[in-house]
């Protein structure tokens, strides 16, 4: 197996071929991204002294590499191989405790500085320590060394402060050409110290939007049925009916220029109408009755950040809805369903004869709708992955908290827990105490994309819902 020198080995496999790809090329493996360090002791106390600062040079000379350069092998990352000597010979490593390893290393690279980490390797020819320096990245400040060391039979030597760099070949003291690019490396900071954060003020209920859809559709049944009461019974037959009263016959007795069969089937045909339309019914009956939140943005540093914009992405099985995206017309109070249904035919008998039509007087016409308007700068979109909203915050200052011009209704659909219980896998998943999102943050001038991740509790206690009763129909 050839060993993949673009990216950091994956599995047993992959680290043997990078220990063969060293053995077979010896000192000419040794890289700005690969270094052999031979056999080294943790026995006794001074070789473990000397041995932590040959491993922390390394790491610290692989920490002060610059991105572009070291992005092109091992995915940046930086490899030292203790054990493997420069002879192609493997001579083998020690096999030293963990926490003695780190313990000893963090006196010379700090608490705080690179990121390393360390695995054995069991190679056929013998056990090899590998040293994984973490990627260096722009806005990475210079790592110096935090104390000092000398060893006068071998001139080892590192002082408390020494800025060591890794070049092909060898790890040196920097040059002034060395701090100038470290310097240029930190300054190009993508974020440039800037720190914000993306939370909920809220809570999400979980519901069920078939419970909400049943409730209206039995609004409309019933309104249904009282229209089809409301036809009186036929007059009674005479043998001296007129011509007139043969009209009023066929209205059941009553100046309706429809028949009562045309009635029946126009109230069928509402019902029908309304049945499509349920669902965007439901939909405006959460985005009006559940409780709101918002979101809110936190400037954590001291940068002023312009031209600030907010995505934040939840799950499928999440709805978002705006509160002001609505075509309800709200005037206050409970929600009226039959205000965005269709219009119910008029009652029977309100219909004047001779195709006069007083639409004008009819009380099942509905009243204007008046949207509101959504805020400018929000946004809620479904897609295939969930929803996303988008949210332009503009300029914000240091350490300033904005919260967004718009509220959200925030659910989960239960509809499978209380309506399916097929012995399926998802019946049986327990309802959720919370909902995770994603939020990425932009800036203008800010060559960087802030992440993180946005935790909303349920508000309503385990394993209940929110559900609704009929009440007073309309």
């Amino acid at each position: 197996m050839d060993a993949d020198l673009s990216r950091l080995p994956a599995g047993t496999g992959g680290w043997v071929a990078l220990v063969n790809h060293a053995l077979a090329l010896g000192d000419l493996s040794e890289v700005d991204y690969l270094e052999l360090k031979g056999a080294l002791s943790f026995t006794e106390r001074q070789d473990r002294k000397r041995s932590a600062v040959v491993v922390s040079r390394a790491i610290l000379g692989m920490a002060n590499r610059m991105p572009d350069l070291a992005e092109k092998h091992l995915g940046g990352a930086g490899v030292v191989f203790v054990g493997i000597d420069q002879s192609q010979t493997l001579v083998g490593a020690e096999s030293v405790d963990a926490a003695v390893l780190r313990d000893l290393v963090e006196q010379y690279v700090g608490e705080n500085g690179p990121t390393w980490d360390h695995q054995f390797i069991n190679h056929a020819d013998g056990l090899v320590l590998a040293v994984i320096v973490d990627a260096p990245k722009w806005g990475d400040r210079i790592h110096a060394c935090r104390k000092d060391y000398s060893d006068d039979s071998s001139r080892l030597a590192v002082r408390d402060g020494e800025v060591l760099v890794r070049v092909p070949g060898q790890t040196r003291p920097a040059t002034s050409h060395d701090l100038a690019n470290l310097e240029r490396r930190r300054a190009k900071a993508p974020h440039t110290g800037a720190q914000v954060s993306v939370s909920y003020a809220g809570a999400f209920d979980r519901t069920s939007r078939a419970n909400v859809r049943d409730l209206i559709e039995g609004m409309v049944g019933s309104k249904a049925d009282e229209l089809i009461d409301g036809i009186p019974a036929p007059l009674p037959r005479s043998p001296y009916s007129s011509g007139i009263q043969a009209i009023l016959e066929q209205t059941s007795g009553r100046p309706d220029r429809r028949s009562t069969k045309q009635f029946r089937a126009d109230v069928e045909q509402w019902q029908h109408e309304c049945r499509e339309a349920a669902d965007d019914v439901a939909t405006e009956f959460l985005r009006h009755t559940l409780r709101h939140g918002t979101f809110v943005i936190r400037n954590e540093s001291d940068r002023y950040l312009e031209n600030v914009r907010v995505q934040v992405s939840f799950p499928p099985d999440v709805s978002v809805l705006m509160a002001s995206d609505t075509d309800y017309c709200d005037h206050g109070g409970q929600f009226r369903p039959f205000q965005m249904l269709p219009d119910a035919p008029a009652k029977y008998g309100d219909l004047k004869p001779y195709g006069l039509d007083y639409a004008g007087l009819l009380p099942g016409i509905k009243s204007p709708v008046v949207s509101n308007l959504p805020a400018p700068n929000m946004d809620v979109e479904m897609t295939s992955a969930g929803c996303v909203v988008s949210w332009y915050v503009g300029d914000l200052p240091p350490r300033a908290t904005v919260n967004a011009d718009e509220e959200f209704a925030v659910f989960t659909d239960e509809n499978l827990h209380i309506h399916n219980h097929d012995a399926t896998e998802h019946d049986h998943q327990p309802m959720r105490s919370e909902i995770g999102g994603a939020w990425a943050v932009t800036a203008r001038a800010v060559d960087h994309v802030f992440q993180g991740e946005v935790t909303v509790p349920c508000r309503q206690e385990p394993g209940a819902l929110a559900l609704w009763r009929r009440g007073t129909p309309d």
